[in-house]
């Protein structure tokens, strides 16, 4: 994903204060962030840059969080990137996502659950890696 040191975050919210919130939250926790505060401006941003983890809101306008996961997830070079979504709705989070928090939620309890996310995924690759074969 990223190659350069800092984390990229994807923040889809349509709420402005929320994203605010969460933007200058993750920030100042060491990520570089991009918002979006629509579901179809967050797949434009996806088709400029591949954040490391997703944050995903369910109820937004235009592209819905449930129609932003299912492209996610129909797409072998987004698939793999760990999702937390933040939502206001009793869903049950389908295969993909990482995570799902209830709002209102603090900026500390995202920032943990980004934190998690971007650990799960390195255990992932490196998993993987260990059960790569050798060219030795």
């Amino acid at each position: 994903m990223t190659t350069h040191e800092r984390p990229i975050v994807l923040l889809v919210e349509d709420d402005r204060a929320t994203r605010e919130m969460f933007d200058y939250a993750l920030r100042m926790a060491g990520f570089d962030v991009s918002t979006a505060a629509d579901g179809y401006a967050g797949l434009r941003v996806l088709e400029q840059q591949l954040p490391d983890v997703i944050v995903l809101d369910l109820d937004l306008p235009h592209v819905s969080g449930i129609d932003v996961h299912q492209e996610l997830v129909a797409h072998a070079d987004t698939r793999r990137i760990p999702i937390v979504v933040v939502t206001g709705t009793n869903w049950t989070a389908p295969p993909g996502v990482f995570r799902t928090l209830r709002k209102p939620i603090t900026s500390d309890v995202l920032v943990a659950a980004v934190q998690q996310a971007l650990e799960h995924q390195s255990d992932d690759a490196t998993d993987k890696d260990a059960r790569r074969p050798r060219d030795d």
